[in-house]
Parts: C-alpha cells; structure tokens; sequence
C-alpha cells in the first residue's frame, strides 16, 4: 500500500507492507489526516523528540527507532474495513472512525504515527485497537 514516509529526515511517497488485523485489532482505510505541529517537528528533530520523551515518560512505544522508516499521522478520521479475529464488532464496517493513536499488540503497544512496525494515518490503511475506536456521530464530516 501506498503511504507517506520519514525516511532520512525528508518526506516520501513509497509502498509499505499490506496489514491484517490481529485479536482485538480493526484494520481501517484513512479518508483523512491532519499534519500536526508535531509531525512538522519530528521531520527535521525525531532523535531528540525521542530523547525527551524517554527521559519524561519512558518513550514513544516498543522499540521505536528514530532513524528508521516512519509513517506520520496521529490525528485522523477512518473507515472500519475488517475485523480481526475474535472481534467482537462493536463498529460495524463501513462506519468513519477515530481512535486514540495507540495500537496494542502482542509485544506492547505501538504509538501510531511514531512507529516503525504500524503506520499511521499517512498511509492509505491503519491498524487500530477496536476498545480504542469511536465511530463519527452522524452529520459531522470527514
């Protein structure tokens, strides 16, 4: 799939790996992505975004490695189009959502938009934790 990347701290348009949802995980199509203060920062400055972050809070997730790929974007609107195994389809497919950008996986949790496992919303789909999801009230847009 298609997807915007951090890659030697400049922005590209390149492919990354398809994803399926696991337990508890629901996989989404980004309809849309704001860019964040933050985003335009970690661009040019991740290594000490990183830095900070773990001497205040203990990091951005699992593993995260600030010169590898990134696929930004925190702040989105996305439709449901699978459920993962065991799901109990609380949102039905086809319905917009937002979620908190953390994705909990088998080996902890991933900080979508600051993740070198799981892109974020800069990339055509997401995996979200379904507990995390809440569907867009009808007559609000995208």
């Amino acid at each position: 799939m298609r997807a915007v990347i951090r890659r030697n701290k400049q922005l590209v348009c390149d492919e990354v790996a398809d994803l399926s949802p696991g337990p508890g995980q629901i996989l989404v199509r980004t309809l849309a992505c704001g860019i964040c203060g933050s985003d335009l920062h970690a661009l040019h400055h991740m290594e000490h975004m990183i830095e900070t972050a773990t001497r205040a809070s203990g990091g951005f997730g699992t593993g995260f490695d600030p010169t590898a790929d990134t696929v930004f974007g925190h702040e989105f609107c996305a439709e449901v189009l699978d459920h993962g195994p065991g799901s109990p389809k609380s949102i039905r497919t086809g319905a917009r959502v937002v979620s908190v950008p953390i994705t909990l996986t088998e080996t902890g949790f991933e900080s979508l938009g600051y993740s070198n496992r799981l892109p974020g919303g800069f990339a055509e789909r997401m995996l979200l934790t379904e507990s995390m999801v809440l569907e867009v009230p009808n007559g609000l847009p995208t």
